[in-house]
């Protein structure tokens, strides 16, 4: 017999999907870090991020976005904002793996994150919307395959493309301001 008097919890299921999303962002975090500490000689690090990186976008874009699309009828609702982020996260991988681009992809990430982990966030909905066909949904991200990648680019032109990428996602470009050598 169920008491009436207590509060209900609400149990949130985290299955498979979100698991292995959240854990991509663990070894995504991991990368970043290792190329944000300056051990990271020939940017083996970095590149792996810009690859892996690169490769979650396209699986949360192609896979998860539309797969949630076509089950309700419209976007989620938190999809164009993600979609923004996406954009100025590719075009920071852009750039060369400079601390004031590594702060600025940081930044980013640590709002975008919490987005797609957070309880009733963008992965619990997906794995709400797909759980007729989630062993299908994580075959198709298991077969993705990796996003080639050029080389980074250091040019003013590709940094002010990152610019505006981080405002028109609503980030402060000032995370790519460079600090002042002079004053050291």
């Amino acid at each position: 017999m169920v008491d009436e008097t207590k509060p209900r919890t609400i149990v949130h299921r985290r299955g498979n999907l979100y698991t292995h999303m959240a854990a991509e962002h663990a070894v995504l975090d991991e990368l970043l870090g290792k190329a944000a500490a300056g051990s990271d000689i020939g940017g083996e690090a970095y590149q792996a991020f810009r690859e892996r990186l690169l490769r979650h976008i396209r699986i949360e874009e192609r896979i998860l976005f539309a797969m949630a699309e076509q089950r309700r009828g419209a976007a989620l609702p938190m999809a164009a904002r993600l979609r923004l982020d996406h954009g100025a996260l590719a075009a920071l991988l852009m750039l060369p793996p400079a601390d004031h681009a590594l702060r600025a992809i940081r930044a980013v990430l640590d709002a975008h994150n919490p987005l797609e982990e957070a309880e009733g966030g963008v992965y619990e909905q997906c794995e709400r919307l797909g759980a007729s066909e989630i062993n299908e949904l994580l075959a198709r991200i298991a077969a993705t395959p990796r996003v080639p990648v050029s080389s980074w680019v250091d040019s003013p032109k590709v940094f002010g493309a990152a610019r505006r990428a981080l405002a028109r996602a609503g980030h402060d470009p000032a995370l790519l301001d460079q600090p002042d050598r002079r004053c050291g």
